[in-house]
């Protein structure tokens, strides 16, 4: 009985650590990750490396601009906060065409 309890609390475990790594981008940069919130559980996006990427390439990616990789971006020092609204701006209007 005590084995089966064991299993159950196990399975329960795993299932939550997928749940929460389907639920969140995992953004590392120079040693250091980052978390940001998904929109929806999926794995595309789930760990991503901001080195040697342009600001422009990085905020390409719809998925990790809507959730907040701009802020990061600043947090880090790899775009001054007066330029990444720009850049936000930029790329959002060519993802719309």
């Amino acid at each position: 009985m005590w084995e089966q309890i064991k299993k159950y609390i196990i399975i329960g475990i795993l299932a939550a650590a997928g749940y929460y790594v389907l639920g969140h981008h995992f953004i590392y940069y120079e040693r250091s990750f980052s978390l940001l919130p998904k929109e929806e559980l999926t794995l595309k996006y789930t760990f991503y490396d901001l080195g040697n990427k342009r600001p422009e390439t990085i905020l390409k990616v719809d998925e990790l601009r809507w959730a907040g990789i701009g802020d990061i971006m600043v947090e880090k020092g790899i775009v001054p906060e007066s330029k990444i609204r720009m850049l936000e701006d930029k790329a959002e209007m060519a993802s719309d065409n």
